[in-house]
């Protein structure tokens, strides 16, 4: 999924978590803001996570430790806190 260098803002809808078959998350260079839903755990397939240069905030979800398949994160410039969850 694809949708860099745009100029989207809102929240992201906890409906993405459907989308388990998805590798690939690039949504940098944008303007989100909220924070993350828990459902993206269900990404167990995910390799690649890009969500820098965003405004989201909050705890990463600890749902994201199923991402046993990643590869890359990258979750610079965004307001996040706490640690982030540890990928068994």
């Amino acid at each position: 999924f694809y949708v860099y260098n745009n100029a989207l803002s809102g929240t992201l809808p906890a409906e993405i978590g459907k989308w388990t078959s998805i590798s690939r998350f690039w949504v940098y260079n944008n303007a989100l803001s909220g924070t993350l839903p828990t459902e993206i755990g269900n990404w167990t397939l995910i390799e690649w996570f890009q969500m820098h240069n965003n405004a989201l905030g909050g705890a990463l979800p600890t749902e994201m430790a199923r991402w046993t398949s990643l590869v890359y994160l990258n979750i610079l410039n965004n307001r996040f806190t706490g640690a982030i969850p540890a990928i068994a």
